[in-house]
């Protein structure tokens, strides 16, 4: 489990210190930053409704595909590794 990224608790959710409002996890790129969950797709976590998973093994943080181009997981509708 990782820290937030503003605060250091493990917990997630509500967060004083994050400029959104919400604890952001320094997690690898096997789960969601906001909620530390595996899955893709909606995130009620996250600011922008979407799983976002950390960094790594060159996968999409959006969708965990390695293809590049479209993804339809993205809020910005690209693979962002």
């Amino acid at each position: 489990m990782g820290k937030c990224r503003y605060c250091g608790s493990s917990l997630y959710g509500p967060c004083s210190a994050s400029p959104h409002g919400k604890h952001e996890h320094i997690n690898n790129h096997s789960e969601c930053e906001f909620c530390g969950s595996v899955l893709y797709g909606v995130c009620t976590y996250n600011p922008d409704k979407k799983h976002r998973h950390g960094h790594g093994e060159d996968q999409c943080i959006w969708c965990g595909s390695t293809a590049i181009g479209a993804c339809v997981l993205s809020p910005h509708g690209k693979h962002e590794r």
